[in-house]
């Protein structure tokens, strides 16, 4: 009987030690405000307590945009602050939609993955495949994936060659390097250089092969399937339309000025996909339970990309996401910068931490992240000592059995 009550506490002790993995999110999300003992991970207790720190955490840094912190599927904190709109001091809501920047390029590469989960495609195939006017023979789907294409950035080319205000298009980018005959900055293959342009060229892809536009396709293939219903690449219509449009501000010294649109704008996969919070953690439970792409080519997007050359070597970059080791915490994501606007979509998988941050004021956020992922390491642990000390001191006091045999 001892050996059985031992038995179930070693069990009790490795569940509440150990969380489970990133592949195991479930997509039925726990916000704070519906919390039920019975379905929690972590009590409302608990929960309050590191709801908190977080939100004291993101007061004193004067983080200006929202936030969410979850632990697995539970939301811990959701958090608004500032104005989306400085001139008419508007205020920032939870569900504000923000420019992603370059958190877009997450959208991209699923929607490649899924495109290849299709059989239209596969990674290691030329672009010119698909793109027949496309003027780099040797640059594959992999390439414009992981940054190793030698493209140079097209928003320089814009802004030398494109002479009036108008919106330029992905097809207008091809035309430009065509037009210009623009050559690669190294050997593809050879080296890791992030490039907003291969990121372009895959939004364009898509285009290409689904026959529809990106915009319809990740709303039918991504958006929608994820319930991510306030989400939607850049239109203008739908900005002008919005209740509480959010702005974006640069610094000028001490004051902050607005940024207009500019041609860049509509030039959709390296930026220009707007969301919120709640939007992009529907998203994480949904392409981490494997609903949107199998668990093969997740696991393809999370693994390390190497040079293909006499030195190769490894980096932190997959299919739009990155990879990196810090502090102790094994971090899967993407950060954002453009006009104003910046962005992290984060998840730590040894503990199964997501920190979203949506900003309008171009704030640095890898260190508010950082800050508030490690203050939800250590509450976590505390919790799971105090419940390890809890069930040890009841077992300690428990009467042990009479093992005193009479004849």
């Amino acid at each position: 009987m001892r050996i059985f009550k031992f038995f179930l506490f070693f069990v009790t002790l490795l569940l509440v030690a150990f969380p489970i993995g990133i592949g195991m999110a479930d997509t039925s999300v726990i916000s704070k405000d519906t919390l039920d003992e019975n379905n929690a991970y972590i009590s409302a207790e608990h929960a309050e307590r590191i709801n908190n720190l977080l939100q004291d955490r993101l007061i004193k840094s004067g983080f200006k945009g929202t936030a969410l912190v979850a632990y697995k599927d539970q939301i811990i904190t959701e958090y608004a602050n500032g104005y989306s709109d400085y001139s008419e001091k508007k205020l920032i809501k939870e569900n504000s939609s923000f420019q992603l920047a370059s958190v877009s390029k997450s959208f991209t590469a699923t929607a490649i993955m899924i495109i290849h989960e299709q059989g239209h495609l596969k990674y290691d195939d030329k672009v010119v495949q698909y793109i027949p006017e496309f003027p780099y023979e040797k640059i594959t789907i992999r390439h414009l994936l992981q940054h190793t294409s030698g493209l140079p950035n097209y928003m320089y080319l814009v802004d030398q060659y494109w002479k009036n205000d108008s919106l330029i298009s992905n097809e207008d980018v091809l035309d430009l390097l065509i037009e210009h005959q623009v050559k690669t900055n190294y050997v593809p293959g050879s080296r890791f250089v992030y490039s907003n342009t291969g990121y372009a060229m895959l939004a364009l892809l898509v285009e290409r092969v689904s026959h529809q536009s990106f915009s319809s396709f990740l709303s039918q293939y991504i958006f929608e399937p994820a319930q991510m219903n306030s989400t939607f690449t850049y239109n203008k219509n739908i900005l002008d339309t919005l209740d509480n449009r959010v702005l974006g501000y640069g610094r000028s010294g001490k004051r902050l000025r607005q940024y207009e649109y500019e041609p860049n704008d509509l030039v959709l996969g390296d930026k220009s996909v707007f969301s919120n919070v709640y939007d992009l953690f529907n998203y994480l439970q949904y392409l981490n339970s494997y609903k949107i792409v199998s668990e093969e080519s997740l696991a393809q997007a999370y693994t390390r990309g190497t040079t293909v050359s006499k030195k190769s070597r490894d980096f932190d970059y997959g299919f739009g996401w990155r990879m990196r080791d810090e502090e102790g915490m094994n971090l899967i994501y993407h950060n954002g910068l453009w006009h104003g606007f910046s962005s992290t979509l984060t998840r730590e998988i040894n503990n199964d931490i997501t920190v979203i941050l949506l900003s309008n004021t171009a704030a640095t956020i890898s260190g508010i992240r950082n800050e508030l992922l490690q203050i939800s390491i250590n509450e976590l642990q505390k919790i799971s000592l105090e419940k390890m000390a809890s069930k040890t001191g009841v077992l300690a006091r428990t009467k042990p059995e009479n093992t005193t045999h009479k004849f």
